[in-house]
């Protein structure tokens, strides 16, 4: 019965005639009628936050949207004729809107799908035993992110709790990662991720990397084009860390850095790797986990980069060990 009210809402909000739009002959009232109607949503359909007053509202088909910032009343009549119907239609029958994005058109067939985000750790996420050690990982990926596991029995026990491996593997790569996160401002807003010494950013994982940020809106901006904020950090992580990189030799072919002409450069999960020639990086892709303990190796040996001990990071080890024992037995079976 649900899905028959929200089609109904959708037909009748596309054919009934706003009050504001009535009265579009007399500016002045149109005007003080988008200023008193209620918005027909509590959350904001791009920060996904509770409506704020002053942030003010934007008309939609006779429809007032609430904002969280004034800033979302362009992006959100920039969404698809379609993505907004569907918003409007359920802020006014009641329902969670917070899942509703804008869905641009289709991209054409010839486009090739971008390539799955590389899995960055060097660990099941099931069992939590070094991969490698059982044979080849077992690579799989899933909504555009790669995840490796020591086994195939792995994979099983990670699609029926996706969503509490989903949470581990986040966690992990957000301590992993954030030694190395090369800037102190939003990649979006260019706003300072501290506020009076005390870190107020929000750690989102998108694309299998960590991306600070200072609000949800703009975490739906990176996840809206990745690739091009991950270019933004890539950029940021090689220029803080070229000067005083730690190793003179390529991490792959063991090669003098330098004497096949200027090195290579690739950013793998924070990270900046040299490379003797362009032919090594396939490698690194292939086995990310292998290559980046080399180079944080060469990293803590100079003191840099070490991973921040926080009150929490024992308590995950000790999960992730649980974890790891757990499936142990199932594979001792």
């Amino acid at each position: 019965m649900r899905s028959v009210c929200l089609a109904t809402v959708l037909t009748c909000s596309a054919l009934t005639a706003s009050p504001a739009l009535a009265q579009h002959d007399d500016p002045h009232a149109a005007h003080h009628a988008a200023q008193t109607a209620k918005p027909v949503n509590a959350m904001c359909p791009i920060g996904k936050e509770p409506v704020v007053e002053s942030a003010g509202t934007v008309e939609y088909k006779g429809a007032t949207i609430g904002l969280c910032c004034e800033s979302c009343g362009p992006d959100f009549l920039a969404w698809s004729d379609a993505s907004k119907d569907a918003f409007v239609a359920a802020a006014k029958a009641g329902l969670d809107t917070t899942h509703i994005d804008n869905q641009p058109d289709a991209q054409p067939a010839d486009i090739a799908p971008a390539m799955p985000a590389p899995y960055p750790l060097a660990v099941c996420p099931v069992s939590g035993d070094k991969l490698g050690e059982m044979g080849d990982p077992v690579v799989k990926t899933y909504e555009g992110r790669e995840v490796r596991f020591c086994c195939d029995s792995c994979i099983g026990d990670f699609e029926a709790d996706m969503p509490r491996y989903w949470k581990k593997i986040d966690e992990m790569i957000v301590r992993d990662q954030l030694p190395y996160y090369p800037v102190a401002t939003c990649i979006v807003s260019g706003e300072s991720l501290t506020e009076n010494g005390e870190d107020i950013a929000i750690n989102a994982v998108i694309a299998n990397r960590l991306v600070r940020l200072c609000c949800n809106k703009c975490r739906r901006k990176v996840a809206s084009d990745p690739a091009a904020f991950m270019a933004k950090l890539d950029e940021a992580a090689a220029l803080a860390q070229r000067a005083d990189y730690p190793l003179d030799t390529c991490v792959v072919s063991g090669g003098k850095l330098g004497a096949m002409g200027d090195p290579d450069e690739i950013v793998v999960a924070g990270r900046l790797i040299r490379l003797c020639c362009p032919k090594c990086e396939p490698k690194v892709r292939a086995d990310p986990g292998r290559y980046l303990a080399l180079v944080d190796a060469a990293w803590h040996d100079k003191g840099m980069f070490r991973p921040a001990e926080d009150a929490h990071h024992g308590e995950h080890a000790d999960d992730d060990a649980r974890d790891g024992d757990e499936h142990h037995g199932h594979h001792d079976d």
